[in-house]
Order: structure tokens, then sequence, then C-alpha cells
């Protein structure tokens, strides 16, 4: 099983709102969505997207970042969720600081029993204890653990459903031209060695990364970043494609078809067909540029189409 963790961004959204069919085909895949803007229709239609195609998404309620970060439960999510007559899989982020006691009587002050819970572990409270307790007793669904964290805490924690290795595969680089200095690496070896350690899946951040930024600005160079397998017992890995005349701010349409014309190159020599793929060499064919968001969109259902064709094979 498969947990791509997004936030709430327009682009994202709408990345798995495209993929949705494809992730109700294969079964096997989960979004995690931490919303980071009040809830309204991007956010709603996407999740309507994924109800339909069989997916029940895992959807945040304590956001960590953004505009609805609070020491307990969003009030703004809480309304949705009461709004639309659904068995929600939501999920609590977890963290050092939290408070385990005030955090589960908000959750439960706000949400009836009828719905899923999963928790995605991202630092190891001091009530890690009362955390395991009260959250068996609330049906605690899956355990989503970050590999930063030490196993041997959550080996006796982990949810009777299983437990998720969280990854972050992205290693962002200071200006989008220092890509250049580093064009490939490993992005996840987890697709093929998750259940070596008793995990029922795993899960990244896609080619976006878990690093938070709250908005966009006008690049000095373009990169696409495309993740792929070499082989099907490979890592998957991702490749960085960078402008080359990155001297000022001008003509970012003219970078994307340079760091678009490196991708093309690439994709055919590697003999890569996805979805994507092809939509790519389709603007680089008609010299279009669709603007950085769409640009970000692809790179998402690449991945997502990627892992789920992995996740297919015998």
């Amino acid at each position: 099983m498969y947990f791509p963790y997004l936030r709430g961004k327009q682009f994202e959204l709408l990345a798995l709102k495209e993929a949705a069919p494809q992730l109700g085909t294969s079964g096997k895949i989960t979004p995690v969505i931490e919303p980071v803007k009040v809830p309204e229709g991007g956010l709603e239609r996407s999740l309507q997207a994924l109800w339909s195609n069989g997916v029940n998404p895992i959807l945040v309620v304590n956001p960590a970042v953004g505009d609805l970060t609070g020491p307990l439960v969003s009030t703004e999510i809480a309304s949705l969720v009461a709004a639309e007559p659904h068995r929600w899989h939501l999920g609590l982020i977890i963290s050092e600081d939290t408070d385990v006691a005030a955090l589960l009587a908000a959750f439960e002050a706000q949400f009836d029993g009828k719905n899923l819970l999963s928790l995605i572990h991202d630092g190891t409270p001091a009530d890690l204890d009362l955390l395991r307790d009260r959250t068996h007793a609330l049906g605690r669904q899956l355990d989503l653990i970050s590999d930063e964290l030490r196993d041997r805490h959550y080996r006796t924690f982990r949810a009777q459903n299983g437990s998720v290795i969280m990854h972050d595969g992205f290693v962002p680089q200071l200006r989008n031209a220092d890509y250049l200095e580093r064009p490939e690496s490993t992005f996840t070896e987890d697709v093929l060695y998750y259940g070596d350690d008793d995990h029922i899946g795993f899960g990244d951040y896609l080619t976006i990364g878990k690093a938070w930024t709250s908005g966009g600005f006008t690049p000095r160079a373009v990169a696409i970043h495309w993740t792929y397998q070499p082989d099907p017992a490979s890592p998957i890995r991702i490749r960085h494609f960078t402008s080359e005349t990155n001297g000022d701010m001008a003509n970012v349409g003219g970078k994307f078809l340079e760091a678009a014309g490196k991708l093309v190159a690439f994709l055919d020599a590697e003999d890569i067909h996805t979805n994507a793929a092809e939509i790519m060499r389709g603007h680089l064919a008609a010299d279009t540029y669709p603007g950085l968001g769409i640009v970000k969109k692809l790179s998402i259902l690449n991945h997502l189409e990627l892992v789920a064709e992995i996740l297919e094979r015998p």
C-alpha cells in the first residue's frame, strides 16, 4: 500500500482529482491530505472525485503548517466533516510538543465515533503510552511513522491494521539553478523493502517534499522534478531537469522549454510513456508553456502513475 502525503494547495488538489480514477483502479493507494487553507471548492471537488472512485483519503484535522494551524483540531475542518455525511478517515499529526490529553479530548468533542482515525507520527510525545491506549479505544486504524523516529518506540504501538513508513525522498536545493549540480539521486527504496520491517505500506511527499513554503515566486531557473525506476529491482530515482539561461527572471516560458527539452530527451532514451510524460512531450512539440503550477501537477501525476504501476506487478 502507498500513502502519498500532499498539502491542500491548488495544483496538488487538481492532481488528486485527475488521478482519482487511476487510484480507484489500483485500490492500493490512499492519499493523505493536510489542508493548508480554509476548505473550499478545490478540496471538496478532489474529495468527491476520490470518493466516487472508491478512494477514502486520510484528511488531517490538525494541520501543522498553513492557515489552519493550532494546538488542537481545526474548527474549519471540523465544520467540513460535519457538513458531509460520509465515513471520513481522519488523521492526527503527533509531534514532540503534542499535548496528547488535550488533543484527544478536542478530537472526541468535534467528531463522532463513526469516523476512522489514523495517526501521523512526526515526533514522539511525552505521553506516548496514553496516546497508544486512548487511540486504541478509538479504533485507531494506522500509524504513519516518520523514518526519522526510533522504531523501538513503536514496536508495541502499531495499530491493529498496521503501520506505514514515511520517507521524504526529495532533497530541496536553495535555488533551482543548484539542481544543475545535483541532477539525480535515489528517491526511495521503500517501494521494494517496506515489508521487511513489518510495515503494511510506505509513504512519501512526492516530488514536492515535506518542507513547507507558503507561496511561489518567479524563478531565475526552471527545474522539472521527475521520478522513474531504472528497472524493476531498482529503487525509485528522481531526476531534475533544469534550464540553462538563468541570468535573470525573464522568459520563464523559454526556460521551461529548455528544461522540457532535457526531460523529453530522457523520456525518449528511457522509453517512458506515462500519461504525464506524453503531455510533456506535447508541450515541447507545440512550444507551449502551461505554467509552473501545471508543471508541478504533471510531476505529481507522473509519480502517482509510476508507483501505481509498480504496485500492480506480481
